[in-house]
Formats: structure tokens, sequence, C-alpha cells
């Protein structure tokens, strides 16, 4: 249900769904984007290492009265082509723009 949900409301395909949280009245969805989808920023590369992660919220649409949040298991892959160790690329965020970390 969550993960069709994320994927027609949302739009977010690349992202695999973790669990649902609902704490004070709001709903947390926690996601991650696939193994399968990640990539170097700069080569395009798929041979790469995972170098740490860290969660990030993004408020989203309300479903209903409930304000709906996203939080993202934001991860910092290593090319091993190129070198370039950079955290991953978000298709749903604006770049260069501060979120709140999550941790």
């Amino acid at each position: 249900m969550s993960t069709s949900l994320l994927c027609h409301t949302f739009g977010l395909t690349d992202q695999e769904y973790r669990k649902t949280e609902y704490k004070g009245g709001t709903v947390i969805f926690h996601i991650k984007t696939k193994d399968s989808k990640l990539r170097c920023i700069s080569c395009g590369s798929r041979n790469i290492i995972n170098k740490g992660t860290i969660d990030l919220l993004f408020r989203t649409r309300p479903i209903g009265l409930r304000p709906v949040y996203l939080n993202a298991k934001v991860q910092r892959p290593e090319c091993k082509n190129c070198g370039l160790r950079r955290q991953e690329r978000l298709k749903y965020a604006e770049e260069k723009k501060l979120y709140p970390s999550n941790s």
C-alpha cells in the first residue's frame, strides 16, 4: 500500500519504502533510494560503494488534515571509477537548498 502511495501520489519511483511512522498527528514515510538506482553523480557509473548516510526530513503535501513528511536516508556513494565521493542527487529536492537533518 505505502509503496504504491509514494509512487502514484508523490512520484517517487526510485525510492524504496521502509516504514511509516505516526507521531503527534503527523505521518512520516521513511524512504531510501533503491540500490539499483544509485550512480556516480559525475561519471554515471554504477561501480560505487556506500560511504555513509544521513537522514533528511522533507515536508510534502498533506493527506487529509494530516501533515506528511518524508524521512529520506540519503546515501554518500564513492565511485570506484573516478574516485568522487558525494551525496546522491535527489530528484524530489532542490540542489544547494538546506534541509534539516533528522539525526
